[in-house]
């Protein structure tokens, strides 16, 4: 039992009264008047029997009902917790308990305190009452539902463990949403115990509660400093034939104080490299360069570690780097001009990411075998190769091979063939005249061409064009880029696993100028790494993401991938390989068959935006998600459903306690009167 106003009995003192009134309670003796004794001396009137209490029931009485009085003026209630609340109320609760299980949960003692607070919403369970378990992260996972089963819900919630997952409340309620919207039972709540992090809740989550339901919240711990490694760069350069790399680490300090002597190392294949200090001022940023480290023949395993704090999983960074590998490209020219395949080949060169081998033969020397291991083949305004056909070029193409087919006044093509080429060319149209044509419409929307819709990202109205082959596009071909007239400039067809663009001018001198033009090298760069399909090896990986398995080990045999904390998932060589990256780490991907070594590694970190503790307010929550912020309760141990003062205001106990305090005072002057009746006749 509680009390709203327990300072109130600070009146039980009154009880003092009557037991001082038993006590000091004189009664008048019979004073009788004899005329030969009236020169004596006068003696008070003493008696023992007085001064003891002789009346002991009807002093309880008077004391009861002081007691009474009292302790309805303080206003008890029972606080027997949700049993009592729901008796109240006239139902029962389906509660689900949500409980962030993310990266920031490691911090400091945040997770042993969000374990204490979900056990004592259990504890808080009526023997009628149900609820279910739900660990959040990225994801959500329900682990128990809808039971009245303490135990278990108490071990489900001891043998839970922080992830490395990022924090998102959109899924965990809508799961609690899902849940209550199932239960039969009145009274639908939703605890959710976190560190409330502000990166969590972007405000456009479309998740409501039902009207019925209640959304307690319960934070845990308080705005915390970090310091966090969370990005990592590259620079790759050439020093005496060999591929070098200088590692740069990025720091973020988002304290309230400056982070002076930070000690950050450099560690490759977990030997330590290099260790440097940094200061890092208040909210914000510093740079570690580290020197150069020359590349191995395979990939190596990395990692940067910077100081130390209560959330240690961000203090590091993992990455795996290993030497360039450069895109075989192919140039098939006429062979009649020594510089037809100047301006294409110096362009290529040129690149570093990815670096192309390029390769210029005429066409008269081309045979099925100079296709082999090519990424990109281009045909630089000439001839289909008889030693290859267009029948090898199709199946080129058809196996993943990428092909670009540059027009010329050299250009032939078989006028029966229209399955390789996008379109059917035309004759040649000659804009010599006046100005020339030029580019007027690119496709940003392509991803060959999408690094060129920002404003000053390259310009090709500029170029000036005079000559072009027209071409019809096939239905399912794909237009690229259209001349200031309409014709087509540039089209594409995909063909099995490969594809083809169809570019309807030269890409030398001598029908357009494009060569003179900052955009030819960047156009050349995006149609050949498209062509080839490729993609950077990324040198790590975001917590959260999908790997596929059999696009990073090409194996007939069945997968083994290692996970950091040392789990095996094996996946048969004809599943589909996704594996999801829940992990902090690197994870090491190889072939089941026996004695296989590690043939790949990934290196995976944690989201960057679960560095940044900085706390959402509760209220914020709740109202987005309930329509009002009243029914948020911040309390880390005992989450209540209704405040002191509404449960008192339902039990009314007070009115009790007084009737019963009027009725023995009632009592005590009927007794009262009856003993002083009886007494003066005695």
């Amino acid at each position: 039992m509680s009390f709203l106003s327990p300072l109130l009995f600070l009146g039980l003192a009154a009880i003092a009264v009557p037991i001082l009134v038993h006590l000091i309670q004189r009664e008048r003796s019979r004073v009788v008047e004899f005329p030969s004794l009236m020169f004596i001396r006068r003696i008070p009137y003493q008696s023992v029997q007085r001064r003891r209490i002789r009346h002991w029931f009807l002093l309880a009485m008077r004391a009861a009902a002081i007691a009474l009085i009292v302790a309805a003026f303080a206003r008890p209630f029972f606080t027997s917790g949700a049993a009592a609340a729901a008796a109240a109320s006239g139902g029962s609760r389906e509660v689900v308990i949500l409980l962030d299980q993310s990266a920031s949960m490691g911090y400091g003692d945040h997770w042993p305190q969000a374990q204490a607070a979900a056990r004592a919403a259990i504890a808080d369970l009526g023997p009628n009452d149900r609820a279910s378990l739900v660990l959040f992260g990225r994801n959500a996972e329900e682990h128990l539902r809808s039971t009245s089963d303490r135990g278990r819900l108490e071990a489900a919630i001891d043998t839970a463990r922080v992830t490395s997952g990022s924090t998102r409340y959109g899924p965990a309620l809508e799961l609690a949403e899902s849940i209550l919207a199932q239960s039969s039972l009145s009274r639908p709540e939703v605890i959710l115990v976190s560190d409330f992090q502000k990166s969590g809740w972007t405000g456009s989550e479309e998740v409501r509660l039902g009207e019925q339901a209640r959304l307690t919240t319960v934070p845990i711990g308080s705005d915390a400093a970090n310091l966090s490694v969370p990005s990592v760069a590259f620079a790759r350069a050439e020093s005496a034939g060999q591929e070098r790399v200088t590692v740069t680490a990025g720091i973020s300090n988002r304290t309230g104080a400056a982070a002076s002597g930070v000690t950050v190392a450099l560690e490759i294949d977990g030997h330590p490299v290099e260790t440097k200090t940094v200061d890092v001022g208040a909210g914000a940023s510093a740079s570690v360069v580290f020197a150069p480290v020359s590349l191995a023949g395979s990939p190596m395993r990395g990692a940067v570690r910077a100081g130390s704090d209560s959330l240690a999983s961000d203090n590091t960074f993992h990455f795996v780097i290993g030497p360039s590998q450069p895109l075989s490209v192919l140039i098939i020219e006429n062979g009649d001009r020594a510089s037809s395949s100047f301006y294409l080949s110096r362009a290529l060169s040129i690149g570093a990411a990815p670096v192309f081998r390029v390769e210029v033969l005429p066409a008269g020397r081309v045979t099925a075998a100079a296709l082999d291991g090519r990424a990109v083949v281009i045909l630089n305004d000439t001839v289909v190769p008889q030693g290859i056909g267009v029948d090898g070029l199709q199946q080129y193409v058809e196996r993943g091979g990428g092909l670009l087919v540059a027009v010329g006044q050299r250009t032939t093509w078989p006028p029966n063939d229209a399955a390789l080429l996008p379109g059917t060319l035309g004759s040649v149209i000659d804009r010599t005249s006046g100005r020339g044509g030029a580019i007027g419409y690119l496709d940003y929307g392509h991803p060959a061409l999408e690094v060129f819709k920002a404003p000053r990202s390259g310009d090709f109205s500029g170029a000036r064009i005079l000559r072009y082959r027209p071409v019809e596009p096939g239905p399912d071909d794909r237009v690229l880029a259209r001349f200031d007239d309409g014709a087509v400039a540039a089209v594409e067809r995909r063909l099995g696993e490969g594809r083809v663009i169809l570019w309807t001018t030269s890409l030398d001198d001598s029908w357009n100028d494009l060569v003179l033009k900052p955009v030819y090298l960047p156009l050349l760069h995006q149609f050949a790494r498209y062509l080839a399909s490729y993609e950077a090896p990324a040198p790590w990986r975001t917590v959260g993401q999908v790997a596929d398995v059999s696009a990073i080990l090409k194996s007939r045999a069945d997968r083994i991938v290692v996970t950091p904390s040392g789990t095996q998932i094996r996946i048969a060589a004809s599943e589909p390989g996704l594996v999801e990256l829940d992990e902090q780490g690197v994870y090491e991907i190889r072939a089941a068959e026996s004695g296989a070594p590690t043939s790949h590694r990934l290196a995976v970190n944690l989201d960057p935006a679960e560095s940044d503790l900085t706390r959402l307010d509760p209220q914020e929550l709740v109202a987005a998600v309930t329509g009002s912020a009243a029914t948020a309760t911040a309390a880390v141990a005992v989450p209540a459903e209704q405040t002191a003062a509404e449960t008192e205001r339902q039990q009314s106990l007070w009115w009790y306690l007084l009737l019963g305090g009027l009725f023995l005072l009632a009592a005590e002057m009927a007794v009262s009167n009856r003993l002083s009746r009886t007494e003066r006749f005695l």
